[in-house]
């Protein structure tokens, strides 16, 4: 009889690989469980500067009210930023942990296309900072030789 020849991507997981997927599981709910708890204190925090920025208007003017309001205006963007590599992240343990209790190829393949997701997300958002802090120097040394 002929041995055929696997290669990496035909193999299954090994005991050793699917303890280490599920340790890293594991850390993977605790974090995203953090970060949903997180969320909720923002959540809690930019209500409480719509509360304030309202409750400020009748107080000091308008600029104050503006200022509050804007705070809770960022806040909302960073929950919303921050939103989505949470849940990846929840998703990513659940799918794995279920996928490899079950035995099922399916639930371990949906887990990875949520980390997927999340790095893609993660390095898009690193290329945007990037590029916002290219812009400030060149814009920057702009200013210094011409200012």
């Amino acid at each position: 009889m002929e041995q055929q020849e696997t290669g990496f991507f035909d193999t299954s997981l090994d005991n050793t690989a699917k303890a280490h997927l599920l340790e890293t599981v594991r850390w993977t709910k605790f974090l995203s469980i953090l970060g949903f708890i997180f969320i909720g204190l923002m959540l809690i925090g930019a209500v409480f500067f719509f509360v304030a920025g309202s409750s400020m208007g009748a107080m000091s003017g308008m600029w104050s009210t503006m200022g509050s309001m804007g705070l809770g205006i960022l806040y909302l963007a960073v929950i919303l930023l921050y939103l989505f590599p949470v849940i990846s992240l929840y998703k990513f343990s659940t799918h794995i942990k279920n996928g490899i209790n079950t035995n099922n190829q399916d639930m371990i393949n949906e887990g990875f296309r949520h980390q997927k997701n999340l790095y893609r997300f993660m390095g898009i958002i690193f290329i945007i900072i990037l590029t916002f802090y290219l812009l400030g120097i060149i814009f920057g040394s702009l200013g210094a030789m011409f200012g």
